[in-house]
């Protein structure tokens, strides 16, 4: 009941406050009634980045959402966040209990969500992903389904009445993904695609309105580094 009313006052209240947006829907809408274990992976922009993700999915189940501790330190939030079915997880310190909630989630038929760089970024170049989602995927025998935010301000940041674009795209399926017989190496090549269709949603996007993302300038790396990776490529 409780789920249903703050789901309710943030469809209303979003839509409002944001220029709210979402392509391919449908997509991750199926899996209330295809039966098929999932996790979501998405990119990390603001601390309310898994309602629009909710948004989304629309009525339904509750998700189990993965979140930094952080946001249970005000009393408030953390009732809110436990409503909509946030849980929390210590970054840094390999908080293995939160791996355990998510996992025994999935097998209960529970939709996870996860945001696999760990913390919030800044514009469209994502932090590298670390390997969570993917653990619980092959845990799980889940698909993956990528879901790119975009914030298409001048800043790429999330403003009050402003764009908000939730881009879903096509499932990752566990048979063809394989990370649960592949063991890491299956891991590493889930990770690299999914992080492979998140960069393509997004470049999708930008093609469709038209954007040119900025030249970014490549610094000059440090000489360990710079020696690292010629070692790597001559190997």
């Amino acid at each position: 009941m409780i789920y249903t009313f703050c789901l309710a006052v943030c469809m209303v209240a979003f839509r409002i406050i944001f220029s709210y947006r979402t392509y391919n829907k449908e997509i991750l809408r199926a899996y209330k009634t295809n039966g098929r274990p999932f996790v979501v992976v998405a990119n990390h922009l603001s601390m309310i980045d898994p309602i629009f993700i909710v948004m989304a999915y629309g009525w339904g189940p509750k998700f189990s959402i993965m979140g930094k501790a952080e946001l249970f330190r005000v009393p408030l939030f953390a009732w809110f966040f436990r409503q909509i079915g946030v849980f929390p997880v210590e970054r840094g310190t390999g908080d293995t209990a939160a791996l355990d909630k998510a996992i025994e989630d999935g097998k209960k038929g529970t939709g996870i969500l996860i945001f696999p760089e760990g913390t919030r970024g800044t514009g469209d170049k994502m932090l590298r992903m670390k390997s969570g989602a993917f653990m619980v995927a092959a845990a799980t025998g889940a698909d993956i389904i990528p879901v790119r935010l975009i914030y298409p301000t001048s800043t790429r940041k999330l403003k009050f009445f402003a764009p908000v674009i939730v881009k879903v795209g096509q499932p990752l399926l566990a048979e063809e993904l394989n990370m649960v017989e592949g063991g890491k190496r299956a891991l590493r090549a889930a990770k690299t695609k999914t992080q492979e269709v998140l960069d393509n949603l997004l470049a999708e996007y930008n093609e469709m309105v038209g954007y040119v993302p900025p030249v970014e300038i490549e610094q000059a790396k440090p000489e360990t580094e710079a020696k690292a990776e010629k070692e790597n490529e001559d190997n």
